[in-house]
């Protein structure tokens, strides 16, 4: 039996379902990388992102590898990130979305951006799989205004999303006052992720106050202030979040 074939039969445990707890998001950002994931899991994470419009389609092999790196005990959430948002995915939003819907029979979760038309078909199709969605949205200029953040998090809620990640650049102490404030206040679960040298110490503060991924390293950073998975286990450990 294929390992795809065997990802389609198991359902993710409740103890590792979004939401639940900080869990460390390791961020799979090459394909020797995610082939490397496939045979063996990495340490100091919990979860792998895995970031195909990085990785690119690993020679048609990317999706066996997923299902290879979960059944070594690493569920998958999978990215394609738009280049709108950050990320290097500029080809047709109709060839995004067949691989999302490829994929979610698979992967344990999927990522998609709140401004894309398609969250919506994904997260419908997404339940009828069992597979969670992370509905994103980013700044990369700044951090928007409590009310903006809000209706962010609502929007993505009404879309679909079990969980809503907002990732905002921070320029100043009320910036990061803000985004340190949107876990208590949110109405589902919540991932905010501080971005830039100044938002870097909120990639461990955030988890402490109720953010529930926290995105690290596994080689280079894919975004601007991420730590490596294995700094932020030692210092959510630190702090009580996390057992090393």
């Amino acid at each position: 039996m294929s390992a795809v074939h065997h990802a389609k039969r198991t359902r993710l445990p409740a103890r590792l379902r979004l939401g639940e707890k900080p869990w460390i998001i390791g961020c799979v950002a090459t394909e020797s990388r995610l082939r490397a994931c496939a045979r063996k899991a990495p340490a100091d994470c919990d979860w792998l992102e895995v970031r195909l419009d990085l990785t690119g389609l690993c020679k048609g092999k990317w999706l066996e590898w997923c299902a290879a790196a979960q059944a070594r005990g690493r569920p998958v959430l999978l990215t394609i990130r738009d280049s709108r948002e950050g990320g290097k995915w500029k080809g047709r939003e109709a060839d995004r979305l067949a691989l999302v819907l490829e994929a979610l029979p698979v992967v344990a979760g999927v990522d998609m951006e709140i401004g894309a038309h398609a969250l919506m078909t994904v997260a419908k199709a997404a339940r009828l799989c069992g597979t969670q969605v992370v509905g994103s949205f980013h700044d990369f200029k700044g951090t928007p205004d409590a009310k903006t953040l809000r209706a962010v998090e609502i929007r993505g809620r009404q879309m679909g999303a079990d969980v809503v990640k907002i990732a905002a650049t921070v320029r100043s102490g009320a910036d990061l006052a803000r985004l340190m404030a949107l876990p208590a206040q949110a109405s589902g679960p919540l991932c905010v992720l501080g971005m830039g040298a100044r938002g870097a110490v909120s990639r461990v503060a955030l988890p402490c106050a109720g953010s529930c991924l926290a995105y690290g390293a596994l080689d280079a950073a894919t975004a601007p202030g991420q730590l490596s998975c294995r700094e932020l286990a030692r210092e959510l450990a630190r702090w009580g979040v996390r057992k090393r």
